[in-house]
């Protein structure tokens, strides 16, 4: 191979070309990475390389993949004039064993432009496995979801048909993905994204789990941005059950365990950027015994297939338990955050207990006045970067509360120590087994937070950890601890403290510690758990599947079952039963207002509605929030300045970022305040020291006002005498107003009824989400 240019990612490739056997399994991987372009590249020589256990050349599979990249994203990859990397790779299809499949990967970067494709295709006969696009217009401002999810599933039926229609009637939509509550609230605002269409595959009318096909549509171009295929060939047992759908119930009802645990309220809209105010007491059902029933035996399988088996556990003694009792915090409560100096020492000092005194180096430290470290609380702290003297690559952060002295988190991970002992060939051994990391977990935890280890609940279970580097299959690269707080001898598993462990090295790889301070709820008249399950129970539906099976390492091929599985009805609405009230829970405590089976609720609120379409984009985006109010609600100030932020994409807002804000009106623990911050960033707010009044409804001329802060019109508004509208009550409208409203009519984002404009009348959900997606439609998303 002619050297011109050394780029890591090739050097790695060329290594990972073996004669032998990887030690770490049979999986077998040839990577072939290169730049084609005249200034950097390999000269992959005049003949092909021959791939081990291949039924076609690298020259064939670049032809079958670039056709179906023509053929299905019209895209034709020209190497040599396009400025195109290209990444090849021939591995073991990891959903066939003992198979194939050779991966193709095509990137160009540029000034406006970035692309990146890939396809996957199987070895033995070149069949589409999977296709992806990512192409970001840089220059494009106004990108906006423009697809409902209807559309986007018409759209991905037509890819059907020209994909794969042979089994087209073999194929149902997956209605795990098909619920309004799967997608809501994932933070994207407006932004284009992908909608996941998924389609599960039936065998004889039974559906057959983990097996199909998923197609992506963008919401914004209404492009297929990709495909994946996962169709197992092995033979599927005969369609005949010993047991009932009423027995496989009972085994069911007799071998789920209902655990009893603490769970954190919040707000659905803000997820974990909203502090925990209230916690509920629940229910939640385990599989511990297995997740499926066979259909033939009658007995609980878990994901090999296999009967369940008694799991390796471990504990402290009764003795260290009774000794935790006694153990006390030695970190000190400030009055005042500390500086640069004391922070760095105290970082010195964790360090070295943490690593038993290896010697490391601080590179620098930066402070936080108001940051979100997973919890939703914000804190003062400082960030501490450092690295081992012997790597000076390898990177890592220590996060310290700068009032209390505890430790956020800690992060450090090698990756690149860790890819070269892979890459070597040679055997890794590790470092110390999974029952001494777990002691070494337990003295970390007993030097920085001493005063939880009576809160926690410290046995664990063992359960094997399988990732993938370079197309490699390797076995417990990392042993991880999660001990759950326990309070009243009941888990309160968003509480915890988890230690990583590097196993080839005994390093301690990640700790991380969230703990809410807050009042428990009574652990008294509880609904019996044998209630509980009764509820569960009529909630659920016990239906056949088949399922594929992996194996043991060892064995060859997979295995497929006839099961009965228990799903929840409106799955995946509610997660929880609340303790108190036996209400249906959601996964942030928020009963479920939805009846069962009713999953069709919001879209039924849409129906027929005039501007359905349009609704249903900000519904799905979790933009409109149509379980607390009705179209028609009257909505305050505050409600929609969430909706304005959110539109654009609501992240964490660091007071960093905006400074402390002056509004009156407005407490620093407002259930509001990270929208608000996020349109002072976003200028649809000025920061100043008057009243929001955000919990005033608004005007249609104030709101009008607010709109016109998300458009690039604001000077244009402000001319006087020179606006009209065609509506009776045009006079009515306040003169400094009369510029937004002119605007806002004339471009159809917000109109009047009739011949009346009601420039004082509220504005309502249904006004307020319209004008929203249609002034972010016209202008998108304005750098300012």
């Amino acid at each position: 191979m002619g050297f011109k240019k050394t780029i890591a990612g090739l050097v790695v490739g060329g290594l990972l070309v073996s004669n032998g056997a990887f030690v770490f399994g049979a999986t077998s991987t040839v990577h072939i990475s290169r730049v084609v372009d005249e200034a950097v590249g390999y000269d992959m020589g005049k003949e092909d390389a021959a791939q081990p256990n291949a039924n076609m050349k690298e020259e064939e599979a670049l032809k079958i993949g670039k056709d179906y990249l023509q053929k299905y994203f019209n895209l034709e990859i020209d190497e040599k004039g396009q400025n195109f990397e290209s990444n090849i790779q021939f591995r073991e299809d990891w959903n066939r064993k003992g198979n194939f499949v050779w991966e193709l990967g095509f990137h160009r970067h540029g000034r406006n432009e970035y692309l990146s494709v890939n396809v996957t295709i199987r070895d033995e006969d070149g069949k589409l496995m999977g296709l992806r696009k990512h192409q970001d217009h840089r220059s494009e401002e106004n990108q906006i979801a423009k697809y409902t999810r209807e559309e986007a599933e018409k759209i991905a039926h037509e890819f059907l048909l020209k994909s794969n229609k042979d089994i087209l009637d073999q194929l149902i939509l997956d209605p795990k993905f098909h619920t309004p509550h799967y997608y809501g609230h994932m933070g994207n605002g407006l932004n284009p994204s992908e909608y996941a269409i998924s389609y599960m595959r039936q065998q004889d009318g039974i559906p057959v789990l983990h097996n199909g096909v998923q197609i992506g549509v963008n919401s914004g171009s209404g492009e297929v941005t990709s495909y994946s295929l996962n169709w197992s060939e092995e033979k599927f047992p005969e369609k005949k059950t010993v047991i009932s759908e009423e027995e496989a119930k009972e085994a069911f009802k007799d071998n789920i365990k209902l655990e009893l645990s603490y769970i954190p309220v919040r707000d659905t809209s803000q997820g974990y950027s909203d502090g925990v105010k209230e916690v509920k007491l629940a229910y939640s059902p385990r599989f511990d015994s297995g997740a499926w029933v066979d259909a033939t035996t009658g007995e609980m399988v878990n994901y090999r297939g296999e009967v369940s088996e008694e799991p390796k556990k471990i504990d402290v003694t009764p003795e260290e338990k009774k000794a935790f009792q006694r153990l006390k915090a030695t970190r000190k409560t400030r009055s005042q955050e500390m500086n640069k100096e004391e922070a760095i020492a105290l970082a010195r000092q964790i360090l070295s207990k943490v690593y038993d005194g290896e010697a490391f180096k601080i590179e620098h430290a930066n402070y936080h006045s108001s940051t979100i470290y997973g919890d939703g609380t914000r804190r003062k702290a400082w960030d501490i970067n450092f690295r081992f003297e012997d790597e000076p690559y390898a990177n890592g952060q220590l996060s310290i509360d700068a009032m209390t002295e505890e430790v956020i988190q800690l992060n450090h991970h090698n990756w690149r120590m860790r890819e070269m002992m892979i890459m070597s060939g040679d055997p890794v051994t590790p470092a110390l087994t999974w029952e001494e990391g777990y002691h070494k977990a337990i003295e970390v935890i007993k030097e920085l937070y001493p005063e939880k280890l009576k809160s926690l609940e410290l046995e664990e279970t063992y359960r094997e950890n399988i990732h993938y580097y370079n197309d490699r299959q390797i076995v417990n690269p990392e042993y991880y601890f999660y001990f759950a707080r326990k309070e009243n001898n009941i888990p309160y598993r968003d509480n915890q403290v988890q230690v990583s462990i590097d196993a080839s090295t005994g390093r301690v790889e990640r700790i991380y510690s969230r703990w809410h301070d807050i009042a428990l709820p009574e652990t008294t008249n509880l609904l019996e758990q044998e209630k509980a399950l009764d509820l569960l129970m009529e909630e659920s539906e016990v239906s056949l599947s088949y399922v594929v099976l992996g194996q043991p390492r060892e064995n060859e091929g997979n295995q497929v079952k006839l099961v009965y599985g228990n799903q929840l009805t409106n799955y995946p609405v509610y997660s929880y039963i609340d303790a108190h009230t036996g209400s249906f829970l959601d996964w942030n405590g928020q009963q479920v207002k939805l009846e069962a089976g009713q999953n069709g609720g919001i879209q039924e609120k849409l129906k027929g509605h005039l501007a359905e379409r349009e609704l249903k984009i900000m519904a799905v985006n979790g933009i409109l929030d149509l379980e607390k109010f009705d179209l028609t609600d009257e909505i305050i100030k505050n409600e929609i300045i969430k909706m304005m932020t959110s539109a654009v994409g609501n992240w964490h807002y660091s007071i960093d970022e905006v400074g402390e804000l002056k509004f009156t009106d407005v407490s620093p623990k407002d259930d509001y305040i990270e929208y608000i911050r996020g349109a002072v960033i976003h200028r649809f707010l000025e920061n100043k020291a008057v009243a929001l009044g955000g919990y005033n409804t608004v005007s249609r001329e104030d709101f009008a006002e607010m709109l016109i802060k998300m458009t690039p019109l604001e000077k244009a508004a402000l001319a006087q005498e020179i606006y009209t509208v065609p509506v009776d009550d045009f006079d009515k409208i306040s003169p400094d107003k009369q510029g937004a409203v002119a605007l806002m009519y004339g471009l159809d984002i917000l109109k009047g009824e009739g011949d009346s404009y009601q420039p004082k009348g509220k504005v309502t959900l249904e006004d307020a989400a319209v004008a929203i997606y249609r002034t972010f439609k016209l202008f998108g998303r304005i750098n300012r």
